[in-house]
Order: C-alpha cells, then structure tokens, then sequence
C-alpha cells in the first residue's frame, strides 16, 4: 500500500464528527478509515480490506470516473499508520460500518426522485426549531 502525508483532522459532514478528512501533498482527499472504525466500528468485524472487496466495484466505479490511480485509491498516512480512503468513498464506508444509514440514504435518494427536493432529518429539525418556538414544537408532538 502506497504511504502519503495527509493529516485527516477536518469535519466534513455535521452529521458525523469522527469522519475526518485531510488533503495530500498531491491535493488528493482522503478520509481516516482507521480513526472511523475505531471510534464507530467493530474492530473485531470492520476492516479495511473486507470493505475493498465488498465494494470493489464501487471503488472502481469511483476511479474511473475521477481517473484516480488505483494505488491512490487507498494509502497509509505516514505519520500515524493509518488506513485513509480517496474521500468519494465517504458516506460508502459509513453504509458499510452502519447499514441502517444506507437505508436511510436509499429512502431519501428516494424521495427526491419521487418529489424532487429531500432534507435530512437534522436540517428539518433545524429549520423547524427556527421557525417555532419550544412551546409550539411540544404542542406538536401532543397532537
């Protein structure tokens, strides 16, 4: 596997804080799988490798539509030995540490298509909570 400096310590995505990502020397992304696992994983049934053949076809979908070099795909930073992911992979590899999210993807991937516009549940909470006060938003579950 191919060793590169890259320092993953950036939030991405609110919605998952350990998921952290960092650029290279030769401004690739990536994301710190190792860190992911640990933090929200099962060291004893996540690993990098099994996510690699089980998504193969996903990663090679993903470098031949960025012409990513396969060797780029997936590197150990050289500072911490970690595993880091090219960053398209992302929310692929939370789907394959969590699969309820990928189901939750799936039913909002659908509704968009369905009815051309989808926010996440923490964006309409967030929009709602401007919008109404405390009282209002309790009366709501009441009703």
């Amino acid at each position: 596997m191919k060793f590169k400096n890259a320092l993953c310590t950036d939030v991405k995505y609110g919605e998952f804080p350990d998921l952290l990502f960092g650029k290279s020397d030769d401004d690739l992304v990536y994301f710190d799988a190792t860190h992911y696992i640990l933090q929200k994983g099962d060291v004893r049934k996540h690993n990098i490798k099994s996510f690699e053949i089980g998504f193969m076809h996903w990663r090679n979908a993903v470098r031949d539509a960025y012409s990513i070099p396969a060797e780029d795909m997936f590197v150990t930073d050289e500072a911490t030995g970690h595993l880091l992911i090219e960053e398209s992979l992302a929310l692929l590899f939370v789907v394959y540490i969590d699969p309820e999210f990928g189901v939750y993807m799936l039913e909002r991937i659908s509704e968009m298509l369905l009815r051309g516009i989808t926010l996440s549940d923490t964006r309409l909470l967030m929009l709602a909570s401007e919008r109404l006060s405390k009282d209002q938003l309790f009366n709501l579950n009441d009703e």
